[in-house]
């Protein structure tokens, strides 16, 4: 059984374990074919990742291990110092961050770090998934704290690493995903769709690979499986509409490469299982689109 990268749950990994899906293998076969080798979490962020899931780490093990990738611990401290993310006072150094801030933190800044070091270009497809990635991020982080959901860093995780797979596909098969984007973005079309039907596959299904290859909770696994279809999630339901509505919200207010400014937000499927009322959700759009000023101003 693989080792999981901790997210403040205390279940057992065995009373959590979800049975494959009994497509996944032909899935699985087809997303390698045309992405060949997914790709690796970075090695040092991996270790620091594992590091703060020990309940004897210390704020001095963590600087010393990212000290190690200098380009990963800047992108983390810009990303802690960002308007939306950062402390009340300037974060100067990791160490900060770790006392500061707190590890479940921690773990969420380098992750942010590495999904946006996977973002190496200035294009217009790059920019626009990462613009709904982190806007995603913060959009489940506010909805989490709407419904009372107690893990608002692994809500903010699961909201980051949803489309981790349209990086992935960016990555790997960029001519191919910027066929699909520019469909989705001048004609309007379904993302899922369009990529079911030109791959086989969807960006959610790549997204669970390298959820399970990174060694991540199979909750953020689930949530990331099913945000397209959060009826389906198994071991992680709360989280999984969680980030569908963050998902649905980023389309509502145009971030992204999927713009549905008159999506109804009340016809939901997620909105009725979280239980959000028409003012909760006027509530959300309005702190979602605060936040998402606030990163633009700091330029995450």
């Amino acid at each position: 059984m693989k080792p999981e990268i901790a997210t403040g749950l205390n279940n057992a990994p065995e009373q959590r374990k979800i049975p494959p899906h009994p497509v996944i293998s032909n899935r699985a076969a087809k997303i390698v074919e045309i992405t060949g080798d997914l790709p690796p979490m970075p090695h040092i962020a991996a270790q620091a990742i594992s590091k703060l899931s020990e309940p004897d780490s210390t704020a001095r093990d963590i600087h010393n291990l990212m000290q190690k990738d200098q380009a990963l611990a800047a992108r983390v401290l810009k990303v802690a110092n960002s308007p939306y993310y950062g402390a009340s006072r300037s974060i100067s150094t990791l160490r900060d961050a770790c006392m500061f801030m707190g590890f479940d933190a921690i773990r969420s800044l380098i992750m942010t770090a590495v999904l946006k070091g996977m973002f190496s270009s200035v294009s217009l497809s790059e920019k626009l998934i990462w613009e709904h990635t982190i806007g995603a991020g913060l959009a489940a982080r506010i909805i989490g704290e709407e419904v009372s959901f107690h893990r608002k860093d692994e809500a903010y995780l699961a909201g980051l690493m949803h489309d981790v797979g349209k990086a992935a596909l960016l990555l790997r098969s960029p001519a191919v995903m910027r066929e699909i984007m520019q469909e989705v973005y001048n004609d309007g079309a379904d993302f899922f769709d369009v990529e079911q039907r030109t791959l086989g596959f969807t960006h959610a299904d790549v997204g669970q690979m390298i959820a399970d290859k990174w060694r991540f909770a199979l909750d953020i696994e689930d949530a990331i499986a099913n945000h397209h279809q959060p009826g389906q999630a198994r071991s992680a339901p709360e989280l999984t509409h969680i980030v569908s509505m963050a998902n649905s919200i980023c389309h509502k207010l145009e971030v992204g490469p999927t713009r549905k400014p008159d999506l109804e937000l009340s016809d939901m499927e997620s909105t009725k299982a979280l239980g959000l009322s028409q003012a909760s959700i006027e509530k959300i759009l309005f702190s979602v689109k605060e936040a998402l000023q606030a990163e633009d101003s700091g330029g995450v």
